[in-house]
C-alpha cells in the first residue's frame, strides 16, 4: 500500500527540508545495542523481581507488584515497537532472533504480525477501517476529557487485545499463535523449576492480571496521545509530540514513545533518540509552524487532555487494532 497523498508530501517536504537545513540528523540514526540489551534486561529484572517479592516476601504486595509489571510490560511494548522497524540491533537476523526470544512473546505478540500491521499503521495514517491503531470519536459530544478516556478503556475489542494480544488475533497465523503458548510453557517450565509451582503461577497470574489493568489503562493513554483528537489526512494533522517532562512522562511514556510525530517523521530513529530528534526537528521552519505539541497531560492550557475532550463526534469504525 502506498503512502496516503497528504502523508506522503509531509514526509517528502520534511526530509527535503531536514537535509537541507540539519544534515547532522543521520546521526540520531545510530545505533547502541548495549543500551537495548540493558533495557531488555531491566524490564525482565523488574518483573521477575516483583513475582518474587509476592511469592516470597508477602501478597500484601501484589498491587505493587501490578503496577511495575504493567509499567513494564508497556516499556517492553515500546522495546517491541522500535524491533518492528528493526531499531534494536542492525543486524535483521540478530535483531528478530532476540525479539523473538525476549520481547515479543512475553507480550503475547507474533514479531511478524505486529511488523506489518505497525507498517500499515504508517501507510494507512488516520484511514479509518485500514489503519490498525485508529481509535474511532465518539459518537456525541462530551463533557470531559474522562468520558472520552473511559469509553475507549472500556471497550471490549481494546481490553481484549491487552489481555490476550495477538492470541486473540485472527489474523494471527495458527503457528504462530502455537509459538507463543509453547514459549510461555518453556518460560513457566523454568520458572517453576527455579523457583516452585506457586512462583511459576504467580508469574502467570500476575502477569495476565498486569495486561488486563495497569498495562491495559496505560496504553490508553498512551495510544490517546498519540493521535486521538486530531484531523486525520496528513502527518502533521494527525500526529502530535508529548514533549513534557516530570513523573507522568516516565510513567505513561517510560522510552520516550510520547515523540510520536517526530517517530511517523523519521522512524528509523531509535528510541533512545527521540528526545534529540525531537529538540533537532524544532530548528525546522516546517515542523515549528505546523507541529502538534503537548506539554502537559491533564493539566493547564498545553494539556492533551483538552484535545482529547474536543474530539470530534463521528461515526467512523475502527480497523482491527492491537495494543502493545
Amino acid at each position: 500500500m502506498e503512502l496516503q497523498a497528504g502523508v506522503h508530501k509531509d514526509v517528502i517536504e520534511f526530509l527535503s527540508q531536514l537535509r537541507r537545513h540539519c544534515p547532522e540528523y543521520q546521526e540520531l540514526l545510530r545505533l547502541a545495542p548495549a543500551r537495548a540489551a540493558r533495557d531488555i534486561a531491566f524490564d525482565w529484572a523488574v518483573i521477575l523481581g516483583s513475582v518474587a517479592f509476592v511469592v516470597f516476601w508477602s501478597p500484601w504486595l501484589t498491587p505493587v507488584a501490578l503496577c511495575l509489571i504493567g509499567h513494564r510490560q508497556r516499556a517492553l511494548g515500546n522495546l517491541l515497537h522500535d524491533a518492528g522497524h528493526r531499531s534494536l540491533w542492525r543486524q535483521p537476523r540478530l535483531n528478530d532472533w532476540v525479539t523473538r526470544l525476549l520481547v515479543a512473546p512475553m507480550l503475547f505478540a507474533d514479531l511478524e504480525h505486529y511488523r506489518n500491521t505497525h507498517f500499515l499503521h504508517h501507510r494507512a495514517l488516520g484511514r479509518a477501517g485500514v489503519d490498525p491503531d485508529f481509535l474511532p470519536p465518539p459518537a456525541t459530544p462530551v463533557r470531559h476529557w474522562l468520558q472520552s478516556y473511559l469509553r475507549l478503556v472500556t471497550m471490549r475489542r481494546l481490553w481484549l487485545a491487552s489481555l490476550a494480544g495477538h492470541l486473540a488475533d485472527a489474523g494471527v497465523r495458527p503457528a504462530n499463535r502455537l509459538c507463543i503458548l509453547a514459549w510461555w510453557a518453556g518460560v513457566l517450565a523454568l520458572a517453576g523449576a527455579w523457583g516452585g509451582a506457586a512462583y511459576a503461577g504467580a508469574l502467570l497470574g500476575l502477569t495476565l492480571l498486569a495486561r488486563a489493568t495497569v498495562f491495559h489503562l496505560l496504553t490508553m493513554l498512551r495510544e490517546m496521545c498519540d493521535h486521538y483528537g486530531l484531523q486525520p489526512g496528513e502527518v502533521f494533522s494527525f500526529s502530535r509530540d508529548m514533549s513534557c517532562t516530570g513523573l507522568a512522562r516516565l510513567v505513561v511514556h517510560p522510552r520516550n514513545n510520547g515523540y510520536h510525530l517526530t517517530h511517523h517523521l523519521l522512524p528509523a530513529v531509535p528510541y533512545y533518540r527521540l528526545r534529540q530528534a525531537h529538540a533537532l526537528f524544532q530548528q525546522l521552519p516546517m515542523y515549528r509552524a505546523r507541529a502538534q505539541q503537548c506539554r502537559a497531560y491533564f493539566f493547564g492550557d498545553g494539556a492533551v487532555a483538552r484535545a482529547w475532550q474536543a474530539a470530534a463526534p463521528g461515526s467512523m469504525k475502527p480497523a482491527m487494532g492491537q495494543i502493545f
